[in-house]
């Protein structure tokens, strides 16, 4: 049991110190005051995480952005903590934890403060961005800090309420989003995250005094830190601005060319300070582990539907041309999901424990496919009781998969690696959650505008720029009228006749696409997962 609860707070976004077995030193810091406020910080990082998907439209109206800078806005968040959170362990066993949390509390209050105040999507995108350097400093700390306030004999159970608080963050996110965008606005999100990071940061400068200072000093790869974010910030642009400039357009070219060549060295570096036994940020040797390699595409995968819902879902149902739901009702026809992934995150533990992972896992990768196939289903005029059940499906299947597969993975690795092992399948985790912003986006977009630049092109209209059709789809209801009142006869009739069909098209080909992957990801898993005969320690993970 012990083991199974240490898993799950190393699988829920966090990277201990890679490469380093855990520091074990004597503290007189209160173990219960410290992990109140690790619980304190996560919870505060994971409702940031997704409540700003249930203020989208109400971002979009005042500052009309469009879908593709409102991708921008919730995926270079998750870019940047993949991009930063191994270095993020690393300065930890620099300059110590509890210094750590402070500068990070500051960075992500920094950010706090520009979404607050943005009078542009510019400034919204670029906040995001600096809260989520804070996040990939603050995300290791937490954990770490954990790691010296208990005694080994009591880790498990510290970490098994960090993990439960997290969970219970990604849940009511959309909720609490939903509330302030409802009644005092969206900017309040952030405004009351900067009044939390702050009092967090008082606290934690008194509960965190006797913290203390590590007397290691690791190595910075630093070939391999500035290699990894070159890499997925090209290849998440590329596809982000891939409609706009053009697939074959010499900037989306050199953005891919930039990923490829960035990732490619990436390899190459990490290979050669492993062989020379110089401690790089990355051991890619552990990937030719099955079961983590297994536990990475089991881990991409709940991270793609976990954040592809909570984003799709709302762009959907408050489209003024579909549900036109509040945000706040639009959180609470949220709740079968979370509802549904928090009660299969509780049980499914202890059925792994008994069966093995390989088949309940499967069995959650195919429900998130089943889950998005029957979302794809949804009609013009369907209401929501249409999607409570589909999206209920897929709960289940993102509750089952979401640490299980961390779980599998780490329990194949030595204890000395386990730590490297969790870093590496959060990278896995963040990559999913920007990819399935950003693919989606451009699927969403894409199919979306062709069908109301066909509907202008039937109606004998001239075609309208892509950036124009995508913000007139991310338009509240007010907005919307102001731009019928603009447009003639035949300009007003083509939208009222095309646009629900092509928010409709657009989210259905989402959830679609999504439902196929997840089919195909049960498959690979079911394949790596294969029983071995060997009673190996990594023979646990059958």
């Amino acid at each position: 049991m012990e083991e199974r609860v240490r898993a799950i707070g190393a699988a829920l976004h966090v990277v201990p110190q890679p490469g380093h077995p855990p520091r074990v030193v004597a503290t007189r810091a209160s173990p219960t005051a410290v992990l109140a406020t690790a619980c304190g910080i996560l919870f505060l990082i994971g409702v940031n995480t997704t409540a700003i998907n249930t203020a989208l439209n109400g971002i979009a109206a005042d500052l009309a952005m469009g879908t593709g800078e409102l991708a921008w806005s919730v995926g270079i968040y998750l870019l940047a903590v993949a991009a930063f959170v191994l270095l993020g362990g690393r300065l930890g066993d620099l300059f110590g934890e509890r210094a750590m949390i402070l500068a990070g509390l500051a960075i992500y209050g920094l950010g706090a403060l520009l979404v607050a105040i943005a009078g542009t999507g510019l400034i919204i995108i670029a906040g995001r961005a600096v809260q989520g350097l804070g996040g990939a400093v603050l995300m290791p700390a937490t954990m770490a800090v954990l790691r010296i306030a208990y005694p080994p004999e009591r880790q498990g159970l510290a970490l098994g309420v960090w993990g439960a608080v997290g969970g219970a963050a990604f849940a009511l996110g959309p909720l609490i989003g939903g509330a302030f965008t409802d009644t005092i606005g969206w900017r309040w999100i952030w405004w009351a995250t900067l009044i939390a990071a702050a009092c967090l940061a008082l606290t934690a400068l008194t509960v965190m005094r006797a913290m203390p200072r590590p007397s290691e000093r690791p190595r910075f790869d630093w070939p391999g830190i500035a290699l990894l974010p070159v890499a997925l910030f090209g290849l998440i642009l590329a596809i982000q601005q891939g409609p706009s400039w053009g697939w074959g357009s010499v900037p989306t070219i050199a953005a891919f060319a930039v990923s490829i060549a960035a990732l490619v060295a990436l390899v190459v570096v990490e290979r050669r300070r492993e062989v020379a036994g110089r401690d790089p940020m990355l051991h890619l040797g552990l990937l030719r582990t099955r079961e983590l390699l297994g536990a990475n595409i089991g881990t991409f995968a709940n991270a793609v539907t976990l954040i592809g819902v909570l984003f799709f879902f709302n762009l959907y149902v408050q489209s003024a041309f579909t549900l036109d739901e509040s945000a706040l009702v639009a959180s609470v026809e949220l709740l079968p999901y979370g509802g549904a992934m928090f009660i299969a995150s509780l049980v499914i533990g202890p059925v792994c424990d008994r069966v093995g992972f390989r088949w309940p896992i499967a069995v959650g990768l195919a429900l998130m496919g089943l889950g998005g196939i029957l979302t794809a289903e949804i009609d013009v005029g369907d209401g929501y009781g249409s999607l409570w059940g589909p999206t209920a499906i897929l709960g289940v299947g993102v509750g089952v998969t979401f640490s299980q597969p961390s779980a599998a993975g780490l329990r194949s690795v030595p204890a000395g690696k386990a730590g490297e092992a969790s870093g590496i399948i959060n990278v896995a985790r963040y990559i999913g959650a920007g990819l399935a912003i950003s693919i989606g986006s451009v699927t969403f977009v894409t199919v979306a505008s062709d069908d109301l630049g066909d509907a202008r092109a039937a109606a004998g209209l001239p075609g309208a720029e892509r950036t124009t059709l995508d913000q007139t789809l991310t338009e509240a209801s007010a907005d919307v009228e102001s731009i019928e009142r603009s447009l003639d006869r035949r300009e007003r009739a083509a939208l009222r006749a095309s646009a629900p069909t092509a928010v409709v098209d657009g989210f259905a080909a989402v959830m679609r696409g999504l439902g196929i992957f997840m089919i195909a990801c049960a498959a690979v898993w079911i394949g790596l997962m294969r029983p071995q005969h060997a009673t190996a320690p990594g023979a646990a993970a059958r």
